[in-house]
């Protein structure tokens, strides 16, 4: 909540600030593939306004657990749609390769199952010009940079620890930092908020879901998005050495 707190204190009076509602649905599994590799696999359905097409992306990565705290990412890909949606459309719907790794730790204070990650992103986005009327895809020719810190915390409400039958309380915070040729807004340009419930229906299938505010910053740095609404999560993972 800080740095939302930070970031809404330091916009420029100037800048053009939209509210909007969002709707974020997503699903992953989690495919154990030996004692310490696990294989991602990862769908998002954002929506925006009237349950309109935000922005939809396909991820898959693998994670290896270095021990019972540390575990690395050290390869992953994304493909992003994006759509024009809102009160801020984008000239274009100009879709994205991505490239990502990552660094997670987990440990516990209390009942709280605590984690950080820190993600890096090289971004290669799509770029459409319009010449006499005639849309052209120019290709993915524009490359950005991103870093993400993301705090999360859970707590099992009716057991000891997150098992089957188990209701818990969710809570993420998650802040992001972008460059390259055409961001000339070099401060921290994202945040997400993430408050919420879930629940551990077997060891395999968990799904949660909440209040979700994202303040996202555009570019330039002219513009800024004030985004709330729900986020449903479900995951299914799968443990392939048992």
């Amino acid at each position: 909540m800080l740095a939302s707190t930070q970031l809404s204190l330091a916009q420029p009076s100037n800048r053009e600030i939209v509210d909007q509602s969002i709707q974020w649905f997503s699903i992953t599994s989690n495919l154990k593939m030996t004692q310490r590799t696990t294989l991602i696999l990862e769908g998002q359905f954002r929506q925006a306004g009237n349950f309109d097409p935000m922005q939809y992306q396909f991820r898959t990565g693998v994670d290896v657990m270095l021990n019972k705290h540390f575990s690395i990412a050290p390869i992953g890909y994304v493909y992003t749609w994006n759509y024009k949606y809102g009160e801020q459309p984008a000239a274009f719907e100009n879709n994205e390769h991505r490239i990502w790794e990552q660094v997670a730790y987990k440990h516990h204070v209390g009942r709280f199952n605590i984690s950080h990650r820190v993600r890096l992103e090289q971004r290669f986005v799509q770029v459409h010009t319009d010449k006499e009327g005639e849309i052209i895809d120019e290709g993915y020719d524009v490359y950005l940079n991103r870093a993400r810190y993301r705090f999360m915390a859970t707590v099992p409400f009716n057991h000891a620890k997150v098992e089957p039958k188990t209701y818990f309380g969710s809570f993420y915070e998650e802040v992001f930092y972008s460059w390259g040729d055409i961001v000339t807004f070099n401060e921290p340009d994202q945040n997400r908020i993430f408050a919420g419930v879930g629940y551990q229906v077997n060891s395999p299938l968990s799904i949660q879901a909440g209040f979700l505010y994202q303040m996202l910053i555009k570019a330039n740095g002219a513009k800024q998005e004030n985004n709330v609404g729900v986020q449903v999560m479900l995951t299914y993972n799968v443990d392939f050495t048992k």
